[in-house]
């Protein structure tokens, strides 16, 4: 399978907009985080060499390099969402005639579940973490390019909610419930109040 990272944007939204099951809500909420960090990285860079912004340099500059990497990991995860995914979909096409087929398919599924939560949860990790980023720069950034700043941490906010719809949609599934309680916990952690973007 060819990495959506790899793909023109309206081959990515043509594939979106199919029916197939792949890409879906995750790997879009996975490529939106990206964007959102992208746009960060722009403002860094905008910032940076900029006299009137010496003082935070060097925060600036940890910034962008943190979102670049981020930008470049939520690609990835836009794939992995895909596999994880298709992994779902071959777990439950296995044969169940007998008692011992229902029992090993009923573990694949738990167990393809339980991976199909750690790239969601993943990219709300990341996201808050963009959030937090982008919060900085719309208040201590070049004011001239504080609105590229303030839609990244918009968009950071919609992927991680978006990767959070995802997460609970398999754990509505995944019969082990503590495995649900602590991932439960984790993600409402991710979901306190975000940072006030200054307007």
């Amino acid at each position: 399978m060819i990495s959506y990272s790899e793909k023109k944007i309206s081959e990515f939204i043509r594939e979106l907009s199919s029916s197939a099951a792949t890409p879906g809500g995750g790997s879009a909420s996975a490529l939106v985080g990206s964007t959102a960090a992208a746009l960060i990285v722009m403002d860094c860079n905008l910032t940076i060499g900029k006299q009137a912004y010496a003082g935070i340099r060097g925060q600036v500059a940890d910034i962008r390099k943190r979102g670049e990497r981020i930008c470049r990991t939520l690609l990835k995860l836009a794939d992995m969402d895909a596999r994880s995914f298709e992994s779902v979909m071959k777990a439950i096409s296995l044969p169940r005639e007998t008692d011992l087929q229902k029992l090993k398919r009923f573990e694949r599924i738990q167990t393809a579940l339980k991976r199909a939560t750690e790239v969601p949860l993943e990219i709300m990790n990341l996201c808050a973490e963009l959030q937090e980023m982008a919060g900085f720069m719309v208040e201590y950034g070049n004011r001239n390019s504080r609105s590229d700043a303030l839609v990244g941490g918009i968009l950071a906010e919609a992927a991680l909610k978006g990767a959070c719809e995802n997460l609970e949609i398999n754990l509505e599934s995944i019969k082990d419930e503590h495995f649900v309680s602590e991932m439960n916990k984790r993600v409402s952690e991710l979901l306190k109040t975000p940072p006030q973007y200054v307007r």
